[in-house]
């Protein structure tokens, strides 16, 4: 097999096919791909229909550094917080699961392997969980600005990738219970992320 036809077939791969391994390591995140802001910026929208059509692992890799990947070598985030305590943790709800964003790994840690994805996003394919840590940041208010951030940033980036998505506040309690989240976590927004139907 040649090396471009290997490349075209790892590539390939989509998140809904990965079944051997609990966590997921990310490819590198694409920094030089997207379009101009401006052109961004007049895109963003939000979309609550998505096509039943799953997400390359080098698509949620761009989203989830976008959203709060590392970009400097002193550990400092695309999303900035609140002196930079860093209290938002990004749980993503995929078919094959439920995982953590390691930001500094660049991988998903793999926290359940249920399939939450019908109970709270209907069709999407991606779920990000905005979970903040009240043990290292108390002032609730702060925590909420940051997650603003964060959401406005998945949001450029679905604009710029030509992906539909929508933040939401609203989520059962039910829900919650099933992420297993550690004690001091408060779960804030969740942000919904697929391809336009």
């Amino acid at each position: 097999m040649n090396t471009k036809l290997a490349l075209a077939l790892t590539a390939a791969l989509s998140v809904s096919s990965l079944l051997s391994a609990a966590d997921i390591a990310l490819p590198a995140p694409d920094r030089k791909g997207g379009m101009p802001l401006m052109q961004t910026l007049n895109q963003r929208k939000s979309g609550r229909a998505y096509a039943e059509k799953p997400l390359s692992l080098q698509t949620v890799s761009d989203l989830l550094w976008a959203a709060g990947g590392v970009n400097r070598p002193d550990g400092r985030m695309t999303a900035p917080t609140a002196r930079n305590i860093q209290e938002i943790t990004l749980y993503v709800i995929l078919p094959s699961g439920v995982y953590r964003y390691d930001a500094k790994a660049n991988t998903l840690v793999q926290i359940s392997n249920e399939n939450l994805t019908q109970s709270v996003t209907g069709k999407a394919p991606l779920t990000v969980v905005y979970v903040a840590d009240t043990k290292k940041q108390p002032n609730l208010k702060m925590s909420a600005v940051d997650c603003g951030f964060i959401g406005q940033n998945i949001y450029l980036y679905c604009a710029s990738a030509g992906l539909s998505t929508v933040i939401r506040g609203s989520f059962g309690k039910d829900f919650i219970s099933r992420l297993n989240l550690p004690e001091g976590s408060e779960v804030f927004f969740i942000q919904s992320v697929g391809f336009p139907k």
